[in-house]
């Protein structure tokens, strides 16, 4: 094959490399927050069976998707869903639900739930990385899989005996589309990791932003790519590693997040690693979400007398004056993004109300913000869309304002933009949720609401998040917003 089919992803001339850019700078301004406020309500929930519940069902859909990804075998989604709440038990995979035998099937998914709890343990012993422990981590990822696609001298795909805990011997070089990817060959491949184990430990000394060294670690690993299979699941359970060590949660990436995923992978291989920074803490907000929504259930009847005494305690703390007041100063920030989107509102009115008025000359647009006597406005529709389309608890108690931008012309609608809080107890974060409504009167007058969600994140802020941080951290999500409505509004006029 020519050399213009062969496209390196670990150079031969420098091998991996460190941070090329202010490692500071590279980091998500929101992590700090969520590393924080997870951390008390962890604490807060220390004991209790829903946290337990939580960590235990993170484990199984990291275990399950973490192969999926890398095709090794195929889950249906419903199924999915039923083996991540009761467990991995052989009749919840019926005939059909996957495309390999079960047993095998269930191996793996035992093997890589094992292999991310001695993940857990590594971190709770405060062991430090080696590359023995990845050899280690290997061995236990692969336990159940004894063999591993290959090509014979004739060039023709074989199976091959699978080599685990150790490196490769032979180079593995896939083929994709006419291009030969070529990674670390065998004999440089001890010294690289050697090298990459020596450089994530001095991020480490040096604190690098946590998300920046789990991206770095987990990118420099795939470029030696030094297990003969096998090494996307290592690369994800490393930088699993980095983030729970720090107060983080695993690295989950499920099918659906698959080619946002190889997309910044191969941003990073062409010298970019931010789309890969991002892309892991998007990941960290989605765990957040969920966390933080699973805690208001924390004194339900089930829990134990003893927890819920302690949470009580906890929670009584957390709710000191100073404290209270310290979290507070995420209204502040609400109150910045609120002004931040009138102005941008107000920009855009003029030619909405210009399209709306060719529709009907009776079409308007106009601007609207919540006051005290009219914050409790959309309630509902927040609720319905918290639940049904962004995933989480929608806490209005602590805090609720909005922003809205009104249309009428043969219908109506309104684009809001709302803020609330996540979850029980008031933690210092905050999220703004946007949606799209459509108020139509039927036949006998009467009006019929119908929520058009418009993204499938909300944006969340934190206390210790500063304004212009905030700021610039929210014009690229709230860009991408608007884009979305105005195209389903045009589709609607």
């Amino acid at each position: 094959m020519s050399s213009s089919c062969i496209k390196n992803i670990w150079n031969p001339e420098t091998g991996i490399t460190d941070l090329e850019v202010d490692r500071k700078k590279l980091g998500a301004s929101e992590i700090p927050g969520i590393k924080k406020v997870w951390a008390e309500q962890r604490e807060r929930l220390q004991g209790s069976r829903q946290l337990s519940d939580f960590t235990e069902r993170l484990s199984r859909e990291w275990a399950i998707e973490t192969g999926i990804i890398e095709n090794l075998y195929d889950i249906e989604r419903g199924v999915t869903q039923t083996l991540i709440e009761r467990g991995f038990q052989a009749e919840l995979l019926t005939h059909g639900s996957t495309n390999r035998p079960k047993d095998f099937v269930l191996n793996l998914l035992r093997d890589q739930k094992e292999a991310l709890e001695g993940v857990f343990d590594f971190v709770s012993n405060k062991r430090t990385l080696s590359t023995s422990y990845i050899k280690e981590l290997h061995a236990a990822l692969l336990r159940s899989q004894d063999k591993t696609d290959g090509i014979d001298a004739q060039g023709r795909s074989v199976e091959i005996s699978l080599i685990k805990g150790d490196w490769k011997t032979q180079p593995n070089f896939p083929e994709r589309d006419g291009i030969t990817y070529a990674y670390c060959p065998p004999e440089h491949v001890s010294s690289e990791m050697d090298h990459l184990v020596e450089i994530y430990l001095s991020h480490e000394a040096k604190q690098v932003p946590t998300e920046v060294q789990a991206a770095w670690l987990h990118h420099r690993f795939t470029q030696i790519h030094p297990f003969q299979d096998g090494n996307g699941r290592i690369a994800r359970a490393i930088a699993s590693l980095v983030l729970i060590k720090d107060g983080l949660f695993p690295l989950v990436v499920t099918r659906n997040d698959k080619p946002d995923y190889l997309e910044a992978l191969e941003a990073a291989d062409n010298g970019e690693i931010r789309p890969l920074i991002n892309f892991i803490s998007k990941l960290q907000r989605r765990q957040f979400l969920k966390a933080i929504s699973m805690a208001e259930t924390i004194l339900s009847e089930d829990a134990s007398v003893e927890a819920a005494l302690k949470n009580l305690l906890a929670s009584a703390e957390n709710t000191a004056s100073e404290k209270q007041e310290s979290l507070e100063q995420v209204f502040d920030r609400a109150y910045d993004i609120r002004n931040d989107l009138f102005d941008h509102f107000a920009m855009i009115v003029p030619d909405v109300n210009n399209a709306l008025l060719k529709v009907t000359t009776d079409g308007k647009a106009s601007v609207s913000s919540s006051r005290a006597e009219t914050e409790h406005f959309f309630r509902a529709q927040i609720i319905e869309n918290a639940k049904d389309h962004l995933h989480y608890f929608a806490n209005t108690s602590i805090y609720r304002s909005w922003i809205s931008l009104n249309m009428v012309w043969t219908r109506r609608a309104r684009l809001v933009f709302a803020f609330h809080g996540i979850g029980k107890p008031f933690s210092g974060s905050l999220i703004c949720a946007p949606f799209l409504e459509f108020r139509d009167s039927d036949d006998d007058s009467q009006v019929q609401s119908t929520i058009v969600p418009l993204t499938e994140e909300g944006f969340v802020f934190f206390y210790n998040e500063s304004k212009s941080v905030i700021l610039e951290r929210f014009a690229p999500w709230r860009n991408g917003v608007l884009k979305v409505a105005l195209s389903e509004l045009s589709q609607n006029l």
